[in-house]
């Protein structure tokens, strides 16, 4: 006896999806699906779109790159220099056919990671067209940007950060040593690019900065030290923001701190000074860490002398109602640098440090009473007055 598949009596099953479907009475239902709008459908079309755009924008660049690149790397090997200041050459030239680009097909300034997704793109191509592997950076900058290193005998790193930096748009790149007493100097000297201030004895990082900073012409300082190789992707972040409108752009150190109890007593009063001009946002983040970058504009109100005293010049810059912000994240703790006298529980450069927070304390509260000390009045006003 023959037994029926379990189902519908009267309908057909197949396995093949695309067969029609039949009713008890026979007929044939229609395969055809309506059309439906939806929001799927209206995604989907915007989807489209942007996909399009963005392969627009795509071959758009690749365009540019290339022909660019096969432009400049004819003129880099017609001007025979010498192989340094030929990828210095090249890499101005590769800075300025991406602005042309940018200016050209960006609509909005973009953030920082679709920056980087545009800038290595862009390099590919080039690299394409001039036959040279390129590593520059290009970077989307309105203003010019100088770069402020600080080292004191760190021949051991300061080639690879200096390379780094020659990978940045930088209209000058100056190099302050101090009580160097290793080959720091024939190691810079290396570098075309580079400004060198030379100090027999030792003035310190700090002093350094502000002293890099008096020389600097750019509209953006950046700062770092010569002891941290830092690559370029995360040092241009910095650039990046002042040239968005940051004043300030700290590193932010929070997420390598530990918890409030097991951190030193430098942390503790970083994150109090912040908590005590109203950024308690800012958590320990300082200008005490680099890097870190200032736009010409906070300098020339607060005085680069300032910069001699890290936690008095971020300061003067909150109180002076500039734009302070934390912009990237970047461990320097790992790759910094062990001395004699910035190891062990108080040791000098810890006490140095507290006491450049205390005096920034102390400026601020200077000018808190200043600004609230009442005008004093003449003899006639406190006559009226009293008899008032």
């Amino acid at each position: 006896m023959k037994h029926k598949a379990a189902g519908t009596p009267g309908r057909l099953r197949s396995s093949d999806s695309s067969s029609p479907r039949r009713r008890a009475t026979g007929k044939l239902l229609s395969t055809k699906k309506k059309s439906v709008p939806s929001r799927t459908s209206s995604a989907l079309r915007k989807s489209t779109s942007s996909r399009k755009r963005k392969s627009s924008i795509q071959s758009s660049w690749m365009r540019h790159a290339l022909k660019a690149g096969v432009r400049d790397g004819i003129l880099s090997k017609k001007n025979g220099a010498e192989q340094h200041r030929a990828a210095l050459h090249l890499n101005h030239n590769m800075q300025h056919s991406f602005m042309e680009w940018c200016s050209s097909s960006l609509d909005m300034r973009p953030d920082y990671a679709h920056m980087m997704e545009l800038s290595s793109a862009y390099v590919r191509g080039y690299s394409l067209g001039s036959g040279e592997k390129e590593s520059f950076f290009p970077l989307l900058l309105h203003v010019s940007a100088s770069a402020v290193v600080s080292a004191s005998n760190e021949a051991d790193r300061l080639d690879q950060v200096l390379n780094e930096l020659e990978r940045l748009p930088l209209q000058e790149l100056i190099v302050v040593l101090n009580g160097c007493d290793d080959n720091s100097y024939s190691i810079t000297r290396k570098h075309p690019q580079v400004t060198i201030v030379h100090y027999d004895e030792r003035l310190g990082h700090d002093v350094g900065r502000s002293i890099g900073a008096g020389m600097a012409r750019g509209d953006i300082i950046l700062f770092t030290d010569g002891d941290i190789p830092i690559p370029a992707e995360q040092l241009a972040a910095f650039m990046y923001a002042v040239d968005g409108g940051c004043d300030v752009a700290l590193n932010d150190i929070n997420p390598f701190l530990p918890l409030f109890v097991h951190q030193d007593d430098v942390t503790r009063c970083k994150s109090f000074l912040n908590m005590a001009l109203g950024r308690s946002d800012l958590g320990a983040s300082s200008l005490t860490a680099v890097p870190h970058a200032l736009s010409a504009g906070v300098l020339a109100t607060i005085g680069k002398e300032a910069l001699m005293i890290p936690p008095k010049a971020q300061a003067l810059a909150i109180t002076g109602g500039f734009h302070v912000a934390q912009v990237d994240t970047v461990n320097v703790f790992v790759s910094n640098r062990l001395r004699t006298g910035n190891m062990g529980q108080g040791n000098p450069v810890a006490h140095m440090i507290i006491g450049d927070h205390v005096e920034a304390l102390q400026t601020v509260m200077g000018l808190i009473k200043d600004a609230r000390s009442p005008v004093p009045l003449s003899r006639k006003d406190v006559a009226m007055r009293r008899n008032a």
